[in-house]
């Protein structure tokens, strides 16, 4: 009787405690095996936490592995749909689209780093080049230098090295509300642009730096063509504007 009443006065005083107490997970898990040797159902107990560890081991060993190849398997997958979709809307435009876009309407980006040791580019001539930089990173979201709509994108050229490659690469056009211009911007990461017709913010993405054409390095090529696509050659007309825009780039808002 007095062995079964300290019993008793244990699981009482244990349980009061862990009520009371604030004490850390590994404590509560000593006491709970301490107090397994005066509960029948101790060995339900170690089996749990058994299981338990098991789960854990068999998560970090197998599952988040295959959880992380998944989504980088997707994420690949999903770029290769957009490449086709920009081929298959620039060439069939009255098929709806797979995909919608990506881009979210009030995307916000921080100051960046403006690297133009060769600001002006007379290939051909009228062009800018300068490179963006953000975080130490050189692979970076573009943002749009007006609001307006994506006039269209296109591929010109070919990858390669600097000597075999040609042209501007992956290209976005992008018509500014309320002007009779637009801006081409060239070397971007293939597929990245937003799809034809898109509506864009200023300072929304509309597409990420890359290498893409005939470039020896990370840069953005920008050129401004009245809306019937004719280049505007004159600086005086195009340099403010470009101008303007890396300042905007460099303050980070508007």
């Amino acid at each position: 009787m007095k062995k079964y009443l300290r019993k008793f006065r244990y699981k009482k005083s244990f349980k009061h405690n862990l009520k009371q107490d604030k004490l850390p997970l590994f404590l509560i898990i000593k006491r709970l095996f301490l107090q397994a040797k005066y509960n029948h159902n101790s060995g339900r107990v170690k089996n749990f936490f058994v299981f338990l560890i098991f789960i854990f081991l068999i998560y970090i060993t197998v599952l988040a592995p295959l959880v992380k190849t998944g989504v980088k398997i997707l994420g690949q997958t999903v770029k290769k749909i957009v490449i086709v979709q920009e081929w298959v809307e620039d060439y069939f435009p009255e098929i709806t689209p797979l995909l919608t876009p990506y881009y979210g309407k009030s995307d916000k980006f921080l100051p960046y780093v403006i690297h133009t040791p060769y600001f002006i580019d007379d290939t051909p001539p009228g062009a800018y080049d300068f490179t963006l930089e953000l975080n130490g990173q050189l692979k970076v979201p573009i943002p749009a230098p007006c609001q307006g709509t994506i006039r269209r994108t296109r591929f010109q050229g070919k990858n390669g090295s600097f000597t075999t490659a040609q042209g501007a690469g992956q290209i976005v056009e992008l018509m500014c509300d309320g002007t009779n211009y637009y801006w081409l911007m060239g070397h971007l990461l293939q597929g990245s642009p937003p799809r034809k017709g898109t509506r864009i913010t200023k300072g929304q993405p509309i597409g990420i730096q890359g290498l893409t054409g005939r470039t020896s390095g990370y840069h953005v090529h920008a050129q401004i063509h009245y809306l019937n696509g004719q280049r505007i050659t004159n600086r005086k007309v195009t340099r403010p504007l470009v101008e303007n825009y890396i300042k905007f780039l460099r303050k980070g808002s508007h």
